[in-house]
């Protein structure tokens, strides 16, 4: 499979009013299923989150939200969140969100989309691009890998509700 031609298109406001409902959802959604929030608390915590890292919006300083367009189309298939930061005394930039659309899952957009992102923070200056995946993401996982990211730490859980020792 080729992968197909994209821009990143910096997202417009209405654009960011359509993703941001879905985004704070899904971010929700993973941390409950990870173990990591109440699914209780999950939906507020994440508009709380949302609030706090981007309370202008798509012109929130130091943030930059783009939406995944293929060229050949000019349809939108996806949005990527990226924002630059100072980490050990360098400029990383940091993949805070990438969807992709799920009728386009699985045509490339994904991986075109992260090498649009790390083309991206290159010419932004950044020396390293890092992001956050959740463990039960395997596809995330292995698309990451082959681009050639590396995993800087590993947190693990064991659910004790259906554990047994033999």
């Amino acid at each position: 499979m080729s992968t197909p031609t994209i821009t990143l298109d910096p997202m417009t406001e209405d654009e960011f009013a359509a993703w941001l409902p879905p985004a704070v959802r899904n971010l929700a959604s993973e941390n409950a299923k990870s173990g990591r929030w109440d699914p209780d608390e999950a939906l507020e915590m994440a508009k709380t989150e949302f609030r706090t890292m981007l309370p202008d919006a798509v012109h929130t300083r130091g943030h930059l939200l783009y939406t995944v367009r293929d060229t050949a189309s000019g349809a939108g298939v996806g949005t990527v969140w990226i924002s630059l930061r100072r980490k050990a005394n360098r400029l990383q930039a940091y993949v805070y969100d990438i969807v992709i659309e799920a009728e386009h899952r699985g045509e490339g957009y994904g991986r075109a989309a992260m090498l649009a992102a790390i083309a991206c923070a290159r010419e932004l200056g950044a020396q390293s691009v890092g992001l956050h995946v959740f463990g039960h993401n395997r596809v995330a996982r292995e698309l990451y890998a082959s681009l050639g990211f590396v995993e800087t730490n590993i947190q693990m859980s064991l659910p004790l509700t259906d554990w047994r020792r033999d």
